[in-house]
């Protein structure tokens, strides 16, 4: 996904035909929502020079969130307890009925949506659905419209074909060295120790992969110079003529702000200001996605850990537990603690005095992180999480593993605080440190020059689009020829 600055050269090419109408839906999780919304942000970049159009077919709850340039089709939606939100599902609400919710409530609003473009478009209209891979209904629906369908993965192709070779052997786990090796043509050898395998991540992975043989084109959040080999081993893995398509990342070349006022005028951000004293590459930014997914122990042995690693540190919690505020209280004197409200990560990533990111390695703050040239202390939590980590440490080499300072804790322990403090100065200290940010500084020019003018994402977003529209023109005029026959 590419930022507006390629927008132009994007829509440059056939702009005498018919606009193409993507209609985006999205997965009903924050970290899902914001970039299938960035890319529909993008598509109708394009629609004043009449290349694309967009439209987001999601529920209030996001509604809400996405851009405001983009219409919204809402889809009336209830879940028991008034969960709207699937990453703060908390773990006894029962995830299988939230996805049957959601596809209750945004299946129809889908069909709705793209009958009524078409009545709209005439005999003309073009029209493309493209939804977050876990929505595996979403094909069936566009072939009932009688439409394309795109597939578009909010993680890295490197996980992708991973959990699919993995899900390949799981009947042979009990027989499989530890750790084992993820070959099977893969671009590069990797090894995965057993607990890295996430079961939860597969449990589905036949259904997404049937939905998607139905699509037409494959679309990653992801850019050519990071993961150009996995996405084609991705491709290669049925047979399929199916294209991949890389179109990421989402934010990148964030500007790097050297005063206290933003450029619009607004007041800069507090934490902005407080990074605005500390030295160049100094602050270890710690980060655990939208749900922090540690309990009061661990947050505590994490605490301790960032005051005990001597680095100054920006920690951001999302949540306001007493647990978490009395951390808080204690760890302020030795760095800045952010609880319970929103951050501008990405500009965070982008300042100067950033050193160091631990994370969660959710594909979305990977991406924003290498975006800004900033190498990772790796803390994965769930999913596909322990693949990123896998990625970022044995194949891009611009990660520190966390676990590994714990002397390779299981993953349910508690890592403690020494550990923490180790992998920090690891990351950041270290003989090889100066390695990872020379790495991670060329990936992060690489991530920038893939979204801008002639770039490889935007030349991937403008060759889908011509062939989208391609198809559906042709499809379109034996429709128009079908209709004077008939007369």
């Amino acid at each position: 996904m590419h930022t507006t600055n390629c927008a132009p050269a994007c829509c440059d090419a056939n702009a005498d035909t018919p606009p193409l109408h993507l209609i985006f839906v999205p997965f009903l999780s924050r970290s899902h929502f914001g970039p299938v919304a960035a890319m529909a942000a993008e598509a109708d970049a394009c629609h004043r020079a009449g290349r694309t159009a967009a439209t987001i077919v999601t529920t209030r709850h996001f509604a809400a969130m996405a851009p405001a340039s983009v219409p919204v089709r809402e889809a009336q939606f209830g879940f028991p307890g008034g969960h709207n939100d699937f990453s703060l599902l908390p773990g006894e609400v029962s995830a299988a009925a939230f996805f049957a919710a959601a596809e209750e409530a945004l299946a129809p609003a889908l069909g709705a949506a793209v009958r009524g473009l078409l009545r709209e478009g005439g005999s003309t209209a073009t029209v493309t659905v493209v939804s977050d891979a876990v929505l595996h209904w979403a094909p069936r629906v566009a072939r009932e419209c009688g439409v394309l369908h795109v597939t578009f993965h909010t993680i890295g192709a490197f996980a992708a074909a991973a959990m699919v070779v993995i899900h390949g052997h799981l009947h042979l786990r009990e027989a499989m060295p530890d750790p084992f090796g993820v070959d099977e043509g893969f671009p590069l050898p990797v090894k995965l120790r057993g607990v890295q395998v996430n079961e939860e991540a597969l449990v589905h992975l036949p259904l997404f992969r049937a939905a998607e043989a139905e699509s037409f084109a494959v679309v990653f959040n992801s850019f050519a110079a990071l993961e150009a080999d996995f996405a084609e081993y991705y491709r290669s893995l049925d047979g399929s003529p199916k294209k991949v398509f890389l179109v990421g990342p989402a934010r990148a070349a964030v500007s790097k702000l050297s005063n206290g006022i933003a450029a619009d005028g607004v007041d800069r951000d507090p934490i902005l200001q407080w990074l605005d004293g500390q030295p160049a590459r100094s602050v270890l930014y710690a980060c655990f996605g939208s749900t922090c997914g540690m309990g009061a122990s661990q947050l505590t042995e994490l605490a301790a850990g960032l005051r005990a690693s001597g680095r100054p540190f920006l920690w951001v919690i999302p949540t306001t537990a007493v647990e978490v505020t009395e951390q808080e209280e204690r760890a302020s004197s030795h760095g800045m603690v952010v609880a319970g409200r929103w951050a501008p990560q990405a500009d965070i990533l982008a300042h100067r005095a950033v050193g160091g990111f631990l994370s969660h390695c959710g594909w979305n703050s990977i991406l924003d992180a290498i975006s800004a040239g900033v190498p990772l202390a790796t803390w994965p939590l769930r999913a596909e999480q322990f693949l990123n980590e896998v990625f970022l440490v044995d194949v891009l080499h611009v990660g520190v593993r966390v676990r590994e300072a714990a002397g390779n804790a299981a993953m349910e322990a508690v890592v403690p605080a020494e550990a923490v403090a180790r992998a920090v100065g690891r990351l950041m200290g270290d003989d090889d440190a100066a390695a990872r940010r020379a790495r991670v500084d060329e990936l992060g020019v690489a991530a920038r020059t893939a979204v801008s003018d002639g770039g490889s994402s935007c030349g991937d977003w403008a060759e889908l689009i011509n062939q989208l529209k391609a198809l559906q023109l042709t499809s379109s005029r034996d429709r128009r020829t079908d209709a004077v026959t008939r007369d």
